[in-house]
C-alpha cells in the first residue's frame, strides 16, 4: 500500500519517505510485507551532551521495525537513518525516528495494537505473542511496563470499611504470600511475600494511618500473627474470624479425626478377632469398617445437601432409564447410574456410632449459631455450645473448644460485623487461575501486578451490613 494512502490515519509514519516498492516474503508460515524508506528528520543543531555544533555524518544505518499484525500477515518497516559524531566529546547522535517505540524494535502502532490485546486480560501471553507474530519475552516486557504505568504505586484510591487478609501458596516448599482485599469491592489492596506479623505491619505502613482509621473490621482465619499486628497497631479495628474456616476446622479436627479413630479401633478389633479365629465377628467388623471408610462426604454435609443430591441422582437415573434402558439400549460409555442413598448412609453411620452422632449434631448447632444477628444472643449461643460440647466428654472436641475460648471475641464479632473471607477465597482462586495460565511466574513483581489488575477488572458492590452497626 503506498504511504500516501494512509498518511492521515493512525497507521501514519511521520518523517518517513518511501524509497522503493514493498517486498513480500514468507517467514515461518506467515506473509511478511516490508516497507522500505528513510527517516527525513533534520540534522541536530548541536551535540546534546557538550553543545558543539560541529557534528558530521559518521554512519548510515538501517533498522527493521514491526509495524502491524493482521491475521497471518505482518507488516515491517525498514528505515534507513543517519548517525552523527561529535568530534569534541565523541558522542554519537542518531537521527530521530518519531514513529519508533522507545527501546523496542517496533513502531508505536504495533505497540498500541499489542497493548490493546493485553488490556483485555482474557488471553494468555503466548496467545498474544502468536497473534502479533512476536515472542513471549517482548509481550511480557510490554505487559509489565503497561501494568507499572497503570498501577502506579498500587496504593488504594478510596477508603475501605471492611478488609480481609489471608495467605496463598506462592511457590513450592511452603513459600507463601499475604494478600489483603477490600471485601466490598473485591479489589486487592496489598500483596507481599511472607505470611507473618511483619506483612501486616508492612500493609499498615503502605496504606497509612488515615486509611486504617476508616477500617472498622478485618476478616481472617485464626492466624495469631495477623491478629497480633492488628491489636498492637489499630485496636479499634474489629477482628472477625471467618465462620467458614471455623466450621472447616471443626470438620477436620473433630469429625474427621473421630471417624479415623473409629476406623483404627475397628482395625485393631479385626486383628484381635482374626487371632481368635472368630470368623463371624471379623465379617461384621469388616462391614462396619467399610461403612466408615466411605462416609467422609455424608458426615461433612448437612441433610439438605444430601436430600438435594439424592433427588438429583434419582432424576439422573430416571433420565437414563427413559432414554436407554426402557428401549433396551446399553448405557453409553462413561454414563452410569448415581447413588441415591446418601441420606440413608448418613442415618446408618449415625445410628451405628453414638459419638459420631453427637459431634454431627454439635456441628449443626454450631452452624445455626452463626446465623444469629444479635451480638448478645450470639455470645450466649456460643457459650451454650461450649458447655454442651464440654459435657459430651469426647477427647477430639477438647482442642477445638480451647481454640474457640482463646479466640472468643473474634468469633462473636461475627454478629456485629457479619463479614467473612468468602470474597477472599474467590480472590485466591483467581490467583491460582492467573498462575496456571502462565505456568507460573519467575518475576514476582509482575505476578503481583497481574493480581492487582485482575481484581479491578469487574469491581463488586457488596454491602455486608448497614452503616449503623449492630450493638
Amino acid at each position: 500500500m503506498p504511504m500516501s494512502q494512509y498518511t492521515n490515519t493512525f497507521l501514519a509514519l511521520p518523517e518517513f519517505e518511501s524509497t522503493g516498492k514493498p517486498t513480500i516474503r514468507e517467514y515461518k508460515g506467515i506473509e511478511v510485507t516490508t516497507l522500505h524508506g528513510r527517516a527525513t528528520g533534520n540534522r541536530p543543531e548541536a551535540c546534546p551532551k557538550c553543545g558543539s555544533p560541529a557534528l558530521h555524518v559518521h554512519q548510515n544505518h538501517r533498522v527493521r521495525l514491526k509495524h502491524l499484525a493482521i491475521g497471518d500477515a505482518l507488516m515491517v518497516v525498514e528505515v534507513a537513518y543517519v548517525r552523527w559524531l561529535c568530534p569534541d566529546c565523541a558522542t554519537l547522535v542518531g537521527q530521530r525516528i518519531p514513529f519508533r517505540q522507545e527501546g523496542r524494535l517496533v513502531t508505536r502502532t504495533y505497540h498500541r495494537q499489542m497493548t490493546g490485546l493485553l488490556e483485555r486480560g482474557t488471553v494468555p501471553l503466548s496467545h498474544v505473542a502468536s497473534v502479533m507474530h512476536s515472542n513471549k519475552n517482548l509481550v511480557r516486557a510490554v505487559d509489565k511496563r503497561r501494568l507499572v504505568h497503570k498501577a502506579g504505586d498500587m496504593k488504594p484510591t478510596h477508603y475501605s470499611r471492611f478488609i480481609g487478609v489471608d495467605e496463598f501458596s506462592l511457590h513450592r516448599r511452603h513459600r507463601y504470600a499475604t494478600v489483603v482485599i477490600d471485601l466490598e469491592t473485591g479489589e486487592s489492596l496489598f500483596v507481599e511475600e511472607g505470611n507473618s506479623e511483619w506483612q501486616m505491619h508492612h500493609f499498615f505502613t503502605f496504606v497509612g494511618r488515615d486509611f486504617m482509621d476508616h477500617v472498622q473490621a478485618v476478616a481472617m482465619d485464626m492466624n495469631a500473627q495477623y491478629a497480633a499486628a492488628v491489636r498492637a497497631r489499630f485496636p479499634h479495628v474489629g477482628i472477625v474470624y471467618d465462620p467458614f474456616h471455623i466450621i472447616k476446622n471443626y470438620n477436620d479436627r473433630v469429625v474427621s479425626e473421630l471417624r479415623r479413630a473409629e476406623q483404627r479401633r475397628l482395625m485393631e478389633a479385626m486383628d484381635q478377632a482374626r487371632k481368635k479365629g472368630d470368623r463371624e465377628l471379623v465379617e461384621h467388623l469388616v462391614a462396619e469398617y467399610r461403612m466408615f471408610k466411605g462416609s467422609r462426604f455424608v458426615l461433612l454435609s448437612n441433610r439438605r445437601t444430601l436430600v438435594a443430591k439424592d433427588e438429583a441422582a434419582r432424576e439422573h437415573n430416571r433420565m437414563l432409564y427413559e432414554q436407554f434402558e426402557r428401549k433396551g439400549l446399553a448405557l453409553p460409555p462413561g454414563e452410569r447410574k448415581w447413588s441415591t442413598n446418601h441420606l440413608a448412609r448418613l442415618e446408618q453411620v449415625l445410628q451405628t456410632n453414638e459419638r459420631l452422632q453427637t459431634v454431627y449434631v454439635l456441628a449443626e448447632m454450631l452452624k445455626l449459631s452463626f446465623a444469629c444477628t444479635q451480638p448478645q444472643e450470639f455470645r450466649q449461643s456460643i457459650a451454650l455450645w461450649l458447655r454442651t460440647a464440654h459435657h459430651a466428654r469426647i477427647p477430639e472436641l477438647d482442642g477445638f473448644c480451647r481454640m474457640i475460648r482463646n479466640h472468643f471475641q473474634g468469633v462473636v464479632n461475627h454478629a456485629r460485623y457479619p463479614i467473612s473471607n468468602g470474597p477472599l477465597e474467590g480472590t485466591n482462586n483467581l490467583i491460582k487461575t492467573i498462575r496456571r495460565q502462565a505456568f507460573g511466574y519467575r518475576d514476582q513483581h509482575y505476578f503481583f501486578l497481574k493480581i492487582w489488575e485482575a481484581t479491578r477488572k469487574h469491581p463488586k458492590n457488596r454491602s455486608f451490613i448497614s452503616h449503623s452497626f449492630r450493638a
